[in-house]
């Protein structure tokens, strides 16, 4: 574990370590950030995959954020933004985008369904290199193949994503053999989910049970096992940890250090499944004022 970068936010200060680990202290009772730490930004609405969950329903000729929007100017060097959508490698200036971010000290990560993984892999495998990303999380929803497998292990940073609901036993059992970080998301009930949840809820339910009863095993079958904020909630996860391992593991309610920033659609909000409100300053600290006093009531 290497020191990735230290800086202070607000009344505390931060220390980030290329491994995700993130250590923040002051002599404070209160943690007050000025500025995100992470942004969930998507930048991409087109993708060819059409997943029946997908809650951004993204299709094959969506939209494709403007990235030279003057917001980003504001980001602050250690920033982690992770960028999503959609498919975000048909964005044909990601590449100039993630070159601008590493000058301005931004760590950035990318989101990928495992099927474009592989479709742009000498891409990915390209820009991990040059260290124009940081961290690639890959969406898996089915066993992967043996190649696949591979694929992730030759990158440092990998995550494998799966959603609470969609991923079942088999799914699970055949990750557990790759030495794999996993990130266990929530279920989100809105776009294509909504519709995917009311014609599959039985399946969405026992897969969601199926997890929250082996929540133990998953601990043992990998080297990491992390989750989103919906997903803790689900899964009951509160309930399964001392009090002094939540303390130490849990790194806030959605909005305290996070947002989420639609560019595509130029709107943020406190999480992707948050009521959306226009962007209404180019300066990133405004923005997270606003996300602050809708989830802290922190006045203006």
């Amino acid at each position: 574990m290497n020191l990735l970068g230290a800086y202070r936010n607000g009344n505390y200060a931060v220390l980030i370590c290329d491994d995700g680990t993130k250590i923040r202290t002051n002599s404070l009772d209160n943690l007050t950030p000025e500025f995100p730490e992470s942004i969930d930004m998507k930048i991409s609405d087109r993708c060819d995959m059409g997943c029946p969950m997908c809650h951004e329903q993204s299709t094959k000729d969506g939209a494709l954020a403007n990235l030279t929007h003057p917001l980003l100017d504001s980001l602050h060097p250690y920033t982690e933004l992770a960028l999503g959508g959609g498919n975000i490698f048909e964005h044909p200036h990601l590449r100039p985008f993630l070159m601008r971010m590493q000058r301005q000290g931004v760590i950035c990560n990318a989101t990928v369904h495992v099927e474009h993984f592989n479709q742009y892999w000498g891409e990915i495998y390209a820009m991990v290199n040059e260290g124009l990303l940081h961290g690639v999380g890959i969406s898996i929803n089915e066993p992967p193949s043996k190649k696949t497998m591979d694929r992730i292990t030759l990158i440092p940073n990998t995550v494998v994503h799966v959603i609470a609901g969609v991923v079942d036993e088999k799914t699970i059992n055949a990750l557990t053999w790759g030495d794999t970080k996993l990130l266990i998301l929530g279920y989100k009930d809105y776009g294509r989910g909504s519709r995917f949840l009311y014609s599959h809820a039985a399946t969405v339910i026992r897969n969601i049970k199926w997890l929250e009863d082996n929540f133990d095993s998953l601990k043992c079958w990998f080297p990491l096992v992390s989750f989103d904020n919906l997903a803790l909630e689900q899964l009951n996860i509160k309930d399964k940890v001392s009090p002094n391992e939540w303390e130490r593991s849990y790194m806030g309610d959605d909005g305290s250090f996070t947002m989420y920033v639609d560019l595509v659609k130029e709107q943020y909000a406190v999480s992707s499944i948050s009521e959306r409100h226009d962007i209404f300053s180019s300066d990133i600290r405004d923005l997270f004022k606003a996300v602050r006093r809708e989830t802290h009531g922190e006045d203006k």
